[in-house]
């Protein structure tokens, strides 16, 4: 049997149409996987930037404390009773503490303010204020809540305060 002009042979006429078959279904599917990892990707990017600008966040936070106490110092010096014009001054030691606590008066209010604006104090991370002369290092210390182990993140302000 031949096939003339527009003649059709129907046993042929399905096999090119069964192999395509779900073609469109498995390319849609892919592009939907594809889409789906890209969005997955976003959520990540997203997460990991919250975490940068949470960290940031304390770090600022722990800036401000450090210059608030390094503040405190510097309005409450001691006059030196060897100059009698007192024109020298010297860092008042009461607020020397390495680690900090809050029996220390001097210190107390400073600490309250620490615990609520940054998160876990441990004993591992306490912060500290070290006196050498007229020289102040103010170090503070947090760790991250989602944080395992002693890992602690520190800040630290060394200051000269002169007076004359």
């Amino acid at each position: 049997m031949s096939l003339r002009g527009n003649e059709v042979n129907p046993t042929n006429t399905c096999k090119s149409t069964n192999a395509q078959q779900g073609s469109v279904l498995l390319e849609a599917l892919i592009a939907l996987m594809i889409f789906s990892f890209g969005i997955l990707g976003s959520i990540g990017v997203q997460a990991k930037i919250i975490g940068l600008s949470s960290d940031a966040g304390y770090r600022t936070d722990a800036t401000f404390l450090a210059n608030q106490i390094i503040a405190q110092i510097w309005v409450d010096p001691v006059i030196d009773p060897d100059d009698p014009t007192g024109m020298t001054l010297n860092v008042n030691s009461a607020y020397a503490c390495a680690p900090c606590t809050v029996d220390s008066a001097k210190t107390r209010d400073w600490l309250a303010q620490m615990s609520t604006m940054l998160p876990g104090v441990p004993d591992s991370c306490q912060p500290s204020i070290a006196m050498n002369g007229n020289q102040v290092t103010v170090t503070v210390q947090w760790k991250l809540p989602q944080e395992a182990g002693n890992t602690c993140h520190a800040y630290s302000s060394t200051t000269e305060i002169q007076y004359n």
